[in-house]
């Protein structure tokens, strides 16, 4: 049987989120919403603090951008084909709220004193106002390039040498990766460094 803060944040989360993704195609499972695009995915998650009770929630809200190629190449270790609906944490892109709003990592409480009717605007807020416009600036390949290029988004350890030698800009790739020899990296992190180069025919 739910607690009260438990059917509070199930509502919320209904209201703020699946009435207004599901029109524009996001698919919804567990707590996470994703959409399918052509060449990219747009993800969001609504991530519970595990350090929280079934009477005081404790969430916050992540985002992410699915790169194909990049999957395949950094985090496909067992030749699997391309996931329908891939996690958050395999996506090559990810920003919290927090960072979205420009205000430092945001966390919400849902306990059974919560106002949910001020929690749907927050969150409404939230979607409206800063997730979907990111992922409208990120909607194909060629908007993720060039947020690339203008250093506007976040990526893991070798990540943008990846994406342009992915995607084939390789004058770009080179040029990242005499970047990244020239920063000495660990051994072990130049020794994975090579072994990509050596895949793109790069070293």
């Amino acid at each position: 049987m739910k607690t009260n803060a438990e059917r509070k944040f199930d509502h919320i989360i209904k209201e703020a989120f699946a009435k207004n993704l599901k029109p524009l195609g996001f698919k919804k499972r567990g707590n996470n919403y994703y959409l399918s695009l052509e060449g990219v995915g747009q993800m969001i998650t609504l991530q519970k603090s595990t350090h929280y009770t079934k009477n005081h929630i404790h969430f916050t809200i992540n985002t992410g951008i699915f790169l194909p190629e990049f999957w395949l190449a950094y985090y496909n270790y067992h030749s699997k084909p391309i996931p329908d609906y891939p996690t958050e944490p395999e996506c090559v892109a990810r920003a919290r709220i927090g960072k979205l709003r420009n205000t430092g990592d945001i966390w919400y409480d849902v306990d059974e004193d919560t106002d949910e009717i001020e929690m749907i605007i927050e969150m409404e807020e939230n979607l409206n106002d800063y997730i979907l416009p990111f992922f409208h600036r990120l909607q194909s390949k060629e908007q993720f390039l060039s947020m690339l290029d203008a250093d506007a988004i976040r990526l893991p350890p070798f990540g943008k040498f990846i994406v342009y030698a992915e995607l084939k800009q390789t004058s770009k790739a080179r040029v990242e990766f005499n970047r990244l020899i020239a920063d000495k990296i660990r051994p072990q992190a130049l020794k994975t460094l090579l072994s990509y180069a050596k895949k793109y025919k790069l070293h």
